[in-house]
């Protein structure tokens, strides 16, 4: 196949000015062309300029710092309870003659609730307050006088009887040997708790020295009383061998003689005891003597009858609203005794609704948030659109375990009354907490801190349109926003984005 071989011819500018000047018009449209391609390269460049600008712009991220609340709670559930509920019983059985009020109704303290049959109640506490008054009576008080006059003139008969005995002398100084023994256990004692302390050196030095004197004048008592008190008072039996024999009184006798003091002082001090505690005194510890026990065991009559004729009766401690009532009238009531008192189990339950709560639990993992003294809010499910406010007043310090789950148990007492809630005890709520908080504060977003060293922050703050570090102090944060308590003011702008400071 042959080939065609083409020739392109090249004019010389000649040639192309000869064309030109033969068709004017087509040269006008040539150069309208050219100026447009022009143009539109130009503008061209200038937008792909702007556009890489707005690329570079849209890539620094901005937020306005405003100023606003920060709070830091714990969320959690409740219920509407009371704090001061109190379950009301009989303590003695009977049949219930009288329940005069209803669930809803508002009592004052010391109002009669109800009450079972006292008819028996009534006999056995007139009998033992009887027997008490008989025992307490002014005439068993006069009585109780007059066995305190007896029992001191025995002790003296006894003591004079002793004196007779062994001598003047020698009971004076067995009586002052009695003393200086307890007064050198005293001075011992104290000596012993103060070790430095002269005085009670001094004293115990003194003590002993007493009560040395006073044995060597006992000896010497004794003596006399053979030379001199038995020849003078006990009369001569015989005469052997140019010896008088008296009738000098046996061990025996003088044994049994300081036995008698010894029962005189204890009747003495029974008659005694026994007088103060009916003019008022209070009874001794370990009180032995029969009158006392007697007049021990009436009071302790009298006060069961008491107690079983107040049983009878159930009557409102405080103040407060009727919440249930368990029996009507004609029930029997039986008491069943336990390890502490007899009780009927509860009757009737009251409680003062003034003081309301909720019983909140929240997730163990917020245990750190909670505190005793913190502030609440709570939003019952029936009244979503209202919030009531509270304080903690308990928190348990175990976990309160139920369905094989954990949690954090509490009690908020709240500020309004059931009148202002107007919902049933047992509303179930919604519970918030407030660990802490920041009112009025000046807010910057998490993502414009950039921590320098612990605790330590700066921010990058657009100024003239350039990001410009700044030191700033920081307070509370949450998981959105911090708290900044220096170094910025509501309306900066500053950058959410890292920022290239090269």
């Amino acid at each position: 196949m042959a080939k065609s071989i083409s020739t392109i011819a090249i004019a010389s500018p000649e040639s192309r000015l000869s064309s030109i000047k033969k068709h004017p018009r087509r040269a006008i449209l040539l150069a309208l062309l050219v100026l447009l391609v022009g143009a539109g390269g130009l503008v061209y460049s200038i937008q792909a300029r702007r556009a890489a600008a707005a690329a570079g712009e849209s890539a620094l991220q901005t937020a306005i710092v405003r100023q606003g609340n920060l709070v830091i709670s714990a969320s959690g559930n409740g219920v509407l309870a009371v704090s001061n509920e109190i379950d009301l019983g009989f303590t003695t059985g009977g049949q219930v003659t009288d329940v005069f009020f209803k669930p809803g109704d508002y009592v004052e303290a010391g109002t009669l609730l109800a009450q079972v049959d006292d008819q028996q109640a009534q006999i056995n506490y007139a009998q033992a307050k009887q027997a008490y008054q008989e025992l307490t009576s002014a005439a068993a008080i006069a009585t109780a006088q007059q066995q305190v006059a007896q029992a001191q003139s025995d002790l003296m008969s006894a003591k004079y009887q002793l004196e007779y005995l062994i001598s003047p002398e020698v009971m004076y100084w067995e009586e002052e040997i009695t003393k200086g023994e307890q007064t050198l256990k005293e001075a011992e004692d104290f000596a012993k708790a103060s070790p430095n302390d002269q005085d009670a050196q001094q004293a115990l030095t003194k003590a002993r020295d007493f009560l040395g004197f006073a044995q060597d004048k006992l000896q010497d008592a004794w003596t006399l009383y053979y030379d001199e008190y038995v020849p003078e008072t006990f009369r001569l039996i015989e005469d052997r061998n140019d010896k008088d024999v008296y009738a000098v009184p046996t061990d025996l006798e003088i044994k049994l003689a300081r036995t008698a003091i010894d029962e005189a002082q204890k009747k003495l001090n029974d008659s005694q005891d026994y007088y103060n505690v009916l003019t008022g005194a209070p009874m001794p510890e370990n009180a032995s003597s029969d009158a006392l026990v007697q007049l021990q065991q009436a009071e302790r009559n009298l006060q069961d009858a008491q107690a079983t004729l107040d049983g009878t009766k159930i009557v409102a401690p405080s103040a407060g609203t009727i919440l249930s009532v368990n029996v009507s009238t004609g029930n029997p009531i039986r008491t069943q005794d336990t390890d502490t008192e007899t009780a009927t189990g509860t009757v009737i339950v009251m409680a003062d609704l003034n003081q309301l709560e909720v019983d909140f639990y929240l997730d163990e993992s917020d245990w750190s948030l909670a505190a005793v003294g913190n502030q609440a809010e709570v939003a019952f499910d029936a009244l979503p659109d209202k919030t009531f406010t509270g304080q903690v007043t308990q928190l348990d310090t175990e976990l309160y375990q139920s369905n094989n789950t954990s949690a954090v148990k509490g009690i908020v007492q709240l500020d309004s009354t059931l009148d202002g809630i107007d919902l049933p005890i047992g509303a179930s709520a919604s519970v918030d907490i407030i660990h802490a908080q920041a009112d009025n504060a000046v807010l910057v977003p998490i993502e414009a801190l950039h921590e320098t060293a612990p605790g330590k922050y700066t921010v990058f703050v657009i100024e003239n349109g350039t990001p410009t570090s700044r030191a700033v102090e920081i307070g509370l944060q949450d998981q959105l926003y911090a708290e900044v308590k220096s170094g910025l003011r509501a309306g900066d702008v500053v950058s959410t984005s890292p920022v290239n400071t090269d």
